[in-house]
């Protein structure tokens, strides 16, 4: 197809590397094209690049899908399965650069956490569930998301150590956070600095923003607290994801929560947005103040939606809250935040700034 040998201008000894380490060849675009044939011919060849032998088609099964591809008869049953788009991920997780952790994890709980040689704690935080994207450009804009979680230089953002294939699951490999959730943080805590945690996350809110990126699940959940009281955000580019379909899924928590979404996504008018994130930031905010989620204890049903969207139902102000001209201005900038009107929200640079 490319008229060159694979791996071309490259020593015998850095091809042997570069195989090992799972760094298939690039996609030659010009010559397997960004459709739908083309998508399944490339994922042919990296069925065929599988790394465990047993997972590579046969020759006959190689011919016949090659026949039936040159005469358009794809059929369902013969799209390759989510365990071959793990392993287009994982080559792509390679390319950028991502360790590979998978012969070092080895029949663990997604929730557990293993001793490395460095004698430092990791825990398994997030894991991918893999559909099929519709395009090898939407994969690949996909897993930028992972790539710039693995290169972002922000203190209150969990760092992305690497990956690993674990029970066909890809599963992102992140530090263990000693504290856990920020709520979990706070009841700990005699005496919790509340004014300095939201401004860690405001902070971090404000960073995902500049850099083009919506959370799309600001919650308590997806905040840890190191052993130093860092507040770490967890989860972001969920929206991005989704819509790729390929997810990071929290593994202890689901994607979104009425207790926190704006009135606009509970009308279904809109996917995550920026003003969708501000909005859960400021009912965040409300959580760590309480040390319980948006409305406490107060069931939330369709009746109680349908107030939130009306603008009717929302938080009160927290008892903890000084009273003093700081919290007279946190609570302004809690109600700013979740406005009717997303148009009518500060952005988070604005929050992180008045704060």
């Amino acid at each position: 197809m490319t008229l060159a040998v694979p791996y071309e201008g490259s020593a015998s000894s850095k091809v042997q590397e570069m195989v090992l380490g799972r760094k298939y060849p690039e996609r030659p675009l010009d010559a397997i094209r960004d459709d739908e044939v083309g998508n399944l011919l490339w994922r042919l060849l990296f069925a065929c690049w599988s790394y465990n032998p047993e997972d590579r088609p046969s020759a006959t099964d190689v011919s016949r899908y090659m026949n039936k591809l040159a005469l358009g008869q794809i059929s369902d049953y013969m799209r390759f399965t989510r365990a071959t788009m793990i392993e287009d991920v994982v080559g792509i997780f390679t390319q950028y650069g991502l360790i590979d952790y998978t012969n070092e994890l080895v029949h663990i709980p997604s929730t557990a956490y293993v001793e490395k040689q460095s004698a430092k704690i990791h825990r398994v935080d997030l894991l991918i569930r893999v559909n099929q994207p519709s395009s090898y450009k939407e994969l690949k804009r996909s897993t930028r998301e992972a790539h710039f979680w693995s290169k972002h230089n922000h203190e209150n953002i969990l760092l992305l150590l690497g990956f690993a294939v674990l029970d066909n699951q890809l599963t992102m490999i992140s530090p263990w956070m000693e504290y856990g959730s920020i709520t979990e943080y706070v009841d700990s805590q005699p005496k919790p600095d509340y004014h300095d945690l939201c401004i860690q996350l405001s902070s971090a809110v404000a960073y995902l923003h500049e850099n083009k990126l919506v959370h799309g699940d600001i919650k308590g959940d997806n905040l840890l607290v190191s052993r130093n009281g860092t507040v770490k955000v967890i989860d972001f580019g969920v929206s991005i994801m989704a819509q790729l379909e390929i997810e990071f899924t929290q593994t202890s928590t689901g994607r979104g929560s009425v207790r926190y979404q704006a009135p606009e996504i509970l009308k279904r008018k809109t996917d995550s947005t920026r003003e969708g994130d501000v909005y859960a930031l400021g009912m965040t905010m409300v959580e760590i103040y309480t040390h319980a989620r948006p409305y406490g204890n107060k069931e939330i049903g369709y009746d109680e939606i349908y107030d939130i969207i009306r603008g009717i139902l929302r938080p009160g102000p927290p008892r903890r809250l000084p009273l003093n001209s700081r919290g007279k201005r946190t609570w302004k900038i809690m109600e700013d935040c979740w406005e009717g009107d997303p148009a009518a929200r500060l952005w988070s640079s604005e929050v992180y700034e008045r704060v």
